[in-house]
């Protein structure tokens, strides 16, 4: 998948007007991920995103990831993106979904299952 392509299913599902806010939440979320231990998950998952969510997912050292839920992961995104409550919730699941379809069956699985189960769900969007 394309990141115009990305852009425009997140600000379709966060119901966002601009495309710059949509990819500000894209990038917002792949920092989050970055900074997330997931014993090596999100590398695999970058390769096969768009090069420039892809670095941002790489960017963070290895050794520094932490584990944390998403509570911490939604505060994260929040404070990046300087919005709270629902409004993030609905960003991060646009966004965290869209990446996440635009990858391949097999690297679905293994994100999904590399995170813990109040992560996950932000990770599929149900039509």
């Amino acid at each position: 998948m394309q990141l115009t392509e990305m852009i425009d299913i997140v600000q379709e599902r966060a119901d966002i007007n601009s495309k710059d806010t949509a990819k500000e939440t894209l990038v917002a979320v792949a920092e989050a991920l970055s900074e997330r231990e997931m014993d090596g998950a999100q590398d695999n998952f970058a390769a096969q995103l768009p090069e420039e969510i892809a670095t941002v997912v790489q960017s963070r050292d290895k050794t520094s990831r932490e584990k944390y839920d998403a509570e911490d992961f939604l505060n994260r995104v929040g404070e990046q993106l300087g919005t709270s409550g629902e409004e993030t919730k609905n960003r991060v699941h646009a966004a965290f979904s869209a990446m996440v379809e635009g990858v391949s069956e097999g690297e679905q699985v293994d994100i999904v299952n590399a995170l813990p189960n109040d992560l996950s769900s932000y990770a599929m969007w149900k039509t």
